[in-house]
């Protein structure tokens, strides 16, 4: 945890109500980015995002300093979407900003009408299949591939190991490479 850090969670100790506003403006987008991949819903992904911070607010005083800031915002974030997904029993579809920019791009306008039709299709099997996906390595796969961190990082967030981050990597891209042949047998198998 940097120096900066360490003054924001005093402040926040302290009960200061600009430390609230200058926590939600630095974190936000990360944390409004990140609740609606897990939870594969932008439409609840503000509300996911602030009860995030408002768990944060809560539960400040035990925030120890051993990881950074954000990554325990992250970890509460990505708490509190599991738990919402759990409650709503069902697997909610991810949103084309859950993936990577070539895969959900609109194709070019040079694209004709069959390669567009193709880009879509492709998409939706895209999406199916990662809605498909065990909870934890669809997290895991979101964290690392989509969001970008570090393995370390991801461990962090989820509260596992780095042993544990890389067998769910395996095991999700395994898993989402056999739903996606068996939806798309013309994928190349290596």
């Amino acid at each position: 945890m940097n120096e900066d850090e360490r003054l924001l969670v005093a402040r926040l100790r302290a009960g200061e109500e600009d430390a609230y506003r200058e926590l939600v403006d630095t974190y936000q987008d990360r944390i409004l980015t990140v609740v609606a991949r897990v939870a594969g819903s932008h439409a609840d992904a503000e509300d996911l995002a602030q009860e995030t911070f408002l768990k944060a607010f809560g539960a400040i005083d035990r925030f120890h300093g051993q990881s950074a800031l954000y990554t325990w915002l992250y970890r509460i974030g990505v708490n509190t979407a599991r738990d919402w997904v759990a409650h709503r029993r069902r697997r909610p579809a991810v949103s084309l900003d859950a993936f990577p920019a070539g895969v959900v791009d609109p194709p070019s306008e040079e694209a004709g009408p069959l390669e567009a039709a193709g880009v879509d299709d492709l998409r939706a099997r895209v999406r199916d299949a990662m809605d498909r996906l065990p909870e934890p390595f669809r997290t895991t796969l979101i964290l690392r591939e989509l969001e970008g961190h570090a393995y370390e990082e991801v461990a962090r967030i989820l509260d596992v190991s780095i042993g544990t981050v890389e067998s769910r990597l395996f095991r999700a891209r395994s898993k989402l490479r056999a739903l996606l042949l068996a939806e798309l047998p013309t994928l190349p198998t290596d």
